[in-house]
């Protein structure tokens, strides 16, 4: 509700509000579904991307082979535990 509340009268945010809480996985299948893009970019609430990441993952869709692209994913805390490096290095694998 808070976000709906800020982001409710801005054009450029669609909020889809879901009947009840379905999780990550189908809240992001209903977007994707309600989306009228050629492309459709998804992150995280809690991920900051290079200020070049769309205009390189833009340039590999534009092969029609390629079906989605993705960067290159590191954790900010990674050298905070050895616990945040095992969390990084699964992004890698």
């Amino acid at each position: 509700a808070p976000v709906h509340a800020s982001y409710a009268h801005d054009p450029r945010v669609s909020v889809i509000l879901l009947p009840s809480n379905v999780g990550k996985r189908k809240a992001q299948i209903a977007a994707i579904r309600r989306s009228s893009g050629d492309l459709v970019l998804n992150v995280d609430s809690d991920t900051e991307i290079a200020s070049d990441v769309v205009s390189k993952l833009v340039r590999k869709m534009q092969d029609p082979a390629v079906g989605a692209a993705m960067g290159q994913l590191t954790a900010s805390n990674r050298n905070d535990s050895w616990l945040t490096g095992l969390i990084d290095m699964e992004y890698w694998l």
